[in-house]
Parts: C-alpha cells; structure tokens; sequence
C-alpha cells in the first residue's frame, strides 16, 4: 500500500468520499472522479528516503529545484550567512525532512507586527547541531495554496533526515546556513528531500599536540 502523510488522510478520505457518491449516482460518467483520487495519492505520498552516512552533511529539506545560491541577511536570527533558496518540484512530494541531526529550536509564524521587517509572512524554523550551528528554514506563507505543519517541539531533538512536517504546495524555500557551510548544489540541480546533500559543515580540526 502507498504509504500516505498524515497530513493527507483526511483529504483522501473526503475525495474517497466523493468517488463513492459520485459512481452511484452517476455510474460510469464518474470515471474521471478517479483522477481526482490518484491525484491526491500522488500529493500526499511519504515515500521512504534513505539518508546519506554524512553527519556533517546538511541535507534538502524538500523535494525541489535548487533556484538561487547567494550571501545574504538570516533575518530570524539576525546574521550574515549563505542562503540556498529552493523551489518545490509540482509532482515531488511535499514533506519536510530535518536537514541536519540536531534539536529543534523555535519556529516563527510570521504574522503581522513580525519584529523583524524581513520575516513578516512568512514561516519558519530554527535547528540546531550539538556544535551550535544553526540552520534555519524558511517560506514566504502568505501564497495560496499552501498546507503548512510542524510536527516537533521546542526542544525536541531530530534525526538528520527525518520527517518533521508537511509542505505545500509548489513553494518557495530558503535555507540559511551556518558560516562553516561549503555549499554542494547549482542553480538547476533537482533535490530529493532527506537524500540530496545541499553543504557539508566543515568543521576545523583540533591541533594535536607535540613536544
């Protein structure tokens, strides 16, 4: 069995619903109502994804297109950084995986009033390594359609690759990387949530001793 998000049951189980009603008082001519179900099959489809053996390696936190790679301002924490901007593939799936192992920190909503100009509309979250390196990402929530949920808390710590949330649909994504990020994409590449590496972290070697 295609194994569906959580997200998706309850919209599968309505357009079930509406194939049911649809076949028995239309009989035949409800045939198209099936392209309806295998779309939302498609849409809401959690495939399992096989992370690389890279603890160092930041990894897509969505199915995507990588469409920008620049230096920018992080608004949400306030910081020069490396922005790898995203934008999800329409027949991808729409879950968000952690892009790196380590503990969830915060999210933003992005309402109006935000504190910081540049984060006003949009959503966000905040992860953090066990070495204190930051990633954050995030997207614009004011365009329609979108379907947008987290499913940790602050303080909760996640697996590199995980599944954390759901996505949707067809959105743009920034991911702001710590400082000793080497970014390993192009405009152009396509990504695989959970799989594709966007950096690898470089962490300095400690001097070893002598006499």
């Amino acid at each position: 069995m295609l194994p569906i998000a959580p997200e998706g049951r309850p919209y599968l189980a309505q357009v079930a619903v509406l194939v049911a009603l649809a076949h028995f008082f239309l009989g035949v001519w409800a045939l198209p109502t099936w392209l309806l179900l295998i779309a939302a099959l498609v849409m809401f489809r959690d495939m399992p994804r096989k992370t690389p053996p890279n603890p160092l390696a930041v990894v897509s936190p969505v199915d995507a297109v990588v469409t920008a790679v620049r230096e920018c301002h992080d608004p949400f924490l306030d910081r020069r950084t490396t922005c790898v901007t995203l934008q999800q593939r329409r027949f991808g799936e729409f879950n968000v995986h952690s892009p790196i192992e380590g503990k969830f920190q915060q999210y933003w909503a992005g309402g109006e009033g935000q504190e910081v100009a540049e984060a006003e509309g949009r959503f966000a979250i905040w992860l953090q390594t066990d070495e204190k390196e930051d990633v954050v990402m995030a997207t614009d929530r004011r365009r329609w359609p979108h379907r947008l949920s987290i499913l940790v808390h602050a303080g909760e710590r996640l697996g590199q690759g995980r599944r954390c949330g759901f996505l949707g649909f067809w959105r743009p994504v920034e991911l702001y990387l710590p400082d000793n990020a080497r970014v390993d994409v192009k405009p152009g590449q396509t990504v695989l949530a959970g799989v594709n590496v966007i950096a690898t972290l470089l962490h300095k070697k400690e001097p070893t001793g002598g006499s």
